[in-house]
Formats: structure tokens, C-alpha cells, sequence
């Protein structure tokens, strides 16, 4: 029982770091993270951390309803996941074709469906405090909601308990790759050099096949494709890129160089 109870438990976290590399999550992240780095450089580091913590909320919040519903959820849980995993194909697939356009205009910011959708003051805020009630927002989201149900309708076994068990683990898990998403900005927007506008292309390119990507993975399944392997060991290469994409970042941007500025003098003389 033991045993059963801790293999379910890392299934839902490893899910919870695939939800945490949701592209939408990383486009808030970024646009968070860059706009508090202005007067709060510090605390944009750990944007990633509130915009996880807000998330949270909701996401214990549905677990602990799915919960109580029990039985009386489980009848319509198919439907809802369906609903849910189109509604997630569709705003990937925005996702998607908003990046693509920012990487032929040349731009330097992840876009995301959602934080478009996001009031003004949300949307341009400088506080990195803002992006508690931004990931709060977030987690009213359909597919967000539908993937929390179907996940304690299959190992949530235990009544409320087990719906919160559920919902920890998923919440611990989004939170290790959120907050790895804003540290990670906070390193492009503190890094200058000649090499930054090329990272950027990477960064924002690789969202955008990771957006393109899972919507494909997810319209064959809806189109009737079975997939070979588990759902887990999909969620554990989807991290595993994106860490590799992390690593390449990291080393692009692991030298603090001089301003272009400065090198461009320095240059000239």
C-alpha cells in the first residue's frame, strides 16, 4: 500500500513539472520576471516561485472539490478531460503562432495566449508580487482544472486526503520547473552581450517547438493514436528537453560580458 502510495505520488509530481513547462506558464513567467527585474532585481528571481504558489491555490482547491464530488465527478470526468485537452490544443497552438511572429519581428519577449487576456495593470506591472494573483488567475483555466480532476479521479484514492495528497505533489512539481523558469530569465534579462539576441532566438524557438509539440502530441490522442509509453515517461522527456534547453541557455549566457555598448568603444579605440 506503502509502496503503491509513493509510485503514485512521483507520477503526479513529474506531471506537475510537465504542467510547470506549460508554455503559457513560462510566457507569464517571463513577462513577470522582466518587468520586475526594473525595480526589484532580486525578487524576479523567484517570480516563477509566486506565480507556482498562486497557481497552488487553485489547484488544491479543485483537488479538495473533486474530492468531495467523488463519484458524482467521476460520471462526467471524461468529458470534462476532453473538453479540457481541446481547449489546451487551442491555446498551444495560439501559443505557438504568437512566438513565431515574435521571432520574425525579432522580439525579445516569450508570448503567451493567456497573459494577453491579462488586465493592464497584471499584464505591465512592475511588482514581482503581482504574479500571485496572475498564477491564481491562471488556475481557473479549463485545461488546468481538467487535468487536476482527471489526476485525483485516478490516484486520489483516498477521499480528501488523498485529492490533497494529489494536489501537494502536482503543486511541488509545478513549482520546481516555474520557479527554474524565472531564474532562468532573470539570467537573460541581467545578461549583455553580443551573443544575447542569438539566446533569445533559442529560448523563444524552443517554447515554440515545445508548444507545437505537446498540441500534436495531444490532437493524435484525441484523433484516436495510441501512444506507446506512458503518459509519465512523455512528461519526463518533455522536462528533460526543456532542462536541456535550460543547460544551453545557461552556458550561452554564462560569462557576465561587458555592455555592447562598452564593446563597441573599447572597438572603435
Amino acid at each position: 500500500m506503502i509502496g503503491a502510495l509513493g509510485v503514485s505520488a512521483f507520477t503526479v509530481f513529474v506531471l506537475g513539472l510537465r504542467h510547470g513547462a506549460d508554455p503559457d506558464h513560462i510566457a507569464a513567467i517571463d513577462n513577470v520576471t522582466r518587468n520586475a527585474y526594473v525595480k526589484t532585481p532580486l525578487l524576479s528571481r523567484f517570480v516563477g516561485t509566486l506565480f507556482a504558489g498562486g497557481h497552488s491555490v487553485m489547484v488544491l482547491s479543485i483537488s479538495v472539490l473533486v474530492g468531495l464530488l467523488g463519484a458524482r465527478f467521476a460520471a462526467h470526468g471524461a468529458l470534462i478531460e476532453t473538453i479540457g485537452t481541446w481547449v489546451s490544443i487551442g491555446v498551444l497552438l495560439a501559443i505557438a503562432a504568437l512566438n513565431v511572429r515574435t521571432l520574425v519581428r525579432g522580439g525579445e519577449r516569450i508570448a503567451g495566449a493567456k497573459t494577453r487576456l491579462l488586465p493592464k495593470r497584471l499584464r505591465e506591472g512592475s511588482s514581482a508580487l503581482l504574479a500571485l494573483p496572475i498564477g491564481l488567475l491562471f488556475g481557473f483555466g479549463f485545461e488546468t482544472s481538467s487535468q487536476i480532476a482527471a489526476y485525483v479521479l485516478v490516484f486520489g484514492t483516498a477521499g480528501i486526503g488523498g485529492a490533497l495528497l494529489v494536489g501537494a505533489m502536482f503543486s511541488a512539481g509545478m513549482i520546481c520547473t516555474d520557479t527554474l523558469d524565472s531564474v532562468l530569465v532573470h539570467r537573460l534579462v541581467s545578461h549583455r552581450s553580443a551573443r544575447l539576441p542569438a539566446v533569445m532566438r533559442v529560448w523563444i524557438g524552443s517554447v515554440t517547438g515545445l508548444a507545437i509539440a505537446v498540441a500534436a502530441y495531444e490532437l493524435a490522442q484525441q484523433l484516436g493514436w495510441r501512444s506507446p509509453v506512458s503518459d509519465l515517461v512523455v512528461s519526463l522527456v518533455l522536462v528533460a528537453v526543456l532542462l536541456a534547453v535550460f543547460a544551453v541557455v545557461f552556458v550561452g549566457t554564462r560569462r557576465v560580458a561587458e555592455p555592447l555598448s562598452e564593446q563597441m568603444a573599447a572597438e572603435k579605440v
